[in-house]
């Protein structure tokens, strides 16, 4: 049997990839965040940040799909590691649909709270979608699945 964080964290991100705020917000505590690499020392996103990136994402790609490789739950936290795939076929900031399919691998770790996730750390390992796209760096609006 999976471990209910385990369980929690694919119902998340389930609802993260078909751009459902609201039953991504409900697997969130309210004043949840998600830091970059740089961890609480950088800057954050919070649910509200993450809603503008979920339609940008739903536009742009409509297939977007994590596959989650490895997942590690205790009872505070919970870590994946995941592949983030899509279909570029919508407008995507400055760029036209190419129908490329891009992927990127990113590793999460999930600190749990009354059965919510509070604090999510994020890293990503090579070029997020933007910069797959134009060989540019994502312009700042962009999170780290750029």
């Amino acid at each position: 049997m999976e471990h209910p964080y385990a369980e929690l964290l694919r119902r998340a991100w389930a609802a993260y990839n078909r751009g459902d705020s609201e039953a991504f917000a409900a697997c969130l505590t309210d004043d949840w965040r998600e830091y970059g690499p740089e961890g609480e020392a950088g800057d954050f996103a919070t649910l509200e940040d993450e809603r503008s990136t979920m339609e940008a994402h739903r536009s742009a790609f409509p297939d977007k799909h994590t596959e989650f490789l490895q997942i590690v739950a205790d009872d505070a936290m919970v870590a994946c590691i995941c592949t983030v795939s899509a279909t570029h076929t919508g407008q995507y900031f400055d760029v036209e649909p190419t129908g490329r399919r891009l992927v990127v691998h990113e590793m999460m770790f999930n600190r749990v709270r009354d059965g919510r996730v509070a604090t999510t750390w994020a890293m990503t390992a090579g070029p997020g979608f933007y910069e797959q796209l134009t060989g540019r760096r994502a312009p700042d609006a962009v999170d780290n699945l750029g």
